[in-house]
């Protein structure tokens, strides 16, 4: 079996797993119950949370640029900008919800040939989101205690404990991979340390703090506006959780899992799944809606502007 034809097989099979459990969801609950529950909320208030989940992203290429700058790349933040839109866009179409970055490498990279660099740099992005994620989580059940089953709640903090053994162990870690005689690790470039210097780390852990919140809080907002009443801490130390299990690569870009993810934990709260359903569905939405801004980067051309070049 040639690469290719398994790639397309893996890809149908995701898609097949998200329909069938989309199905399976929409088949257990009443779909009146969840159309009443999309009609509780204000318009106002789903295009408000497009807009914070807007300016999520836009501090997400801040940080992107910042990374990349400490890695030796040039170029204007706006020119990283459109990148990084037209990579949200892409992802709709790739069945990992990250394919998108490679699309980021090739733009970062062209022309001048650092992609393993420009690599370091999404995954840097990548890394940094994640930790900044779990950490609000691991916040959050430190001083909310019990509004997630002891389980996760471990989870979150033992999890916030290893990210934090990280950050601050990124130089050593660093040091004992580069002594390490594996080629690829020998090849780091050593701009790499310069990401812990506190003029570089902090900014990056600040936007990273920065754009998450806002993240979560624009899914706190819909419930909030659909009725749907429990303690705002609750969707900080629950939507982690539902990311993470959205980047497990068994369905088409998370869709079927976000959604039972949402109807499971809010059930925990006595939540009914109707309204449940409906907050995950709608938290798919604004993250489709602000990815298509993407595609209005992309047939601007905004991709074709060279990283090393200023823009015109």
């Amino acid at each position: 079996m040639s690469e290719n034809l398994r790639k397309k097989i893996t890809k149908l099979i995701r898609i097949g797993i998200s329909l069938g459990l989309l199905i399976w969801l929409f088949s257990r609950f009443d779909l009146q119950g969840v159309w009443r529950a999309f009609e509780r909320l204000p318009l106002s208030l789903w295009i408000g949370a497009c807009g914070i989940l807007l300016l999520a992203q836009i501090l997400s290429s801040f940080r992107w640029w910042i990374i990349s700058k400490a890695l030796k790349f040039k170029g204007a933040w706006q020119t990283y900008m459109g990148y990084y839109f037209v990579g949200m866009f892409f992802n709709l179409f790739l069945p990992t919800g990250i394919g998108g970055d490679i699309f980021k490498v090739h733009f970062l990279s062209r022309g001048i040939g650092r992609k393993l660099a420009a690599t370091l740099t999404v995954l840097g992005d990548r890394f940094f989101g994640l930790a900044a994620m779990v950490l609000i989580g691991a916040f959050f059940v430190l001083i909310r205690p019990g509004l997630l089953p002891k389980p996760f709640d471990d989870g979150l903090v033992i999890s916030g404990g290893v990210v934090v053994l990280i950050l601050v162990g990124m130089p050593f870690i660093y040091n004992i991979l580069r002594r390490m005689n594996l080629k690829i690790l020998n090849t780091l470039p050593d701009s790499v340390l310069l990401l812990h210097k506190p003029g570089t780390f902090f900014p990056i852990l600040g936007f990273s703090f920065c754009l998450q919140a806002l993240g979560m809080g624009a899914v706190a907002l819909m419930g909030e506006g659909m009725h749907i009443h429990v303690p705002p801490a609750f969707y900080f130390m629950a939507l982690p959780i539902v990311n993470i299990m959205t980047m497990i690569p068994v369905t088409f870009n998370g869709i079927g899992l976000r959604e039972g993810a949402m109807v499971y934990f809010l059930g925990l709260k006595g939540i009914e799944p109707e309204p449940a359903l409906a907050l995950g569905l709608l938290f798919f939405s604004i993250q489709v809606t602000t990815s298509l801004v993407g595609g209005v980067a992309y047939a601007l051309g905004f991709h074709r502007q060279p990283a090393h070049e200023p823009p015109p």
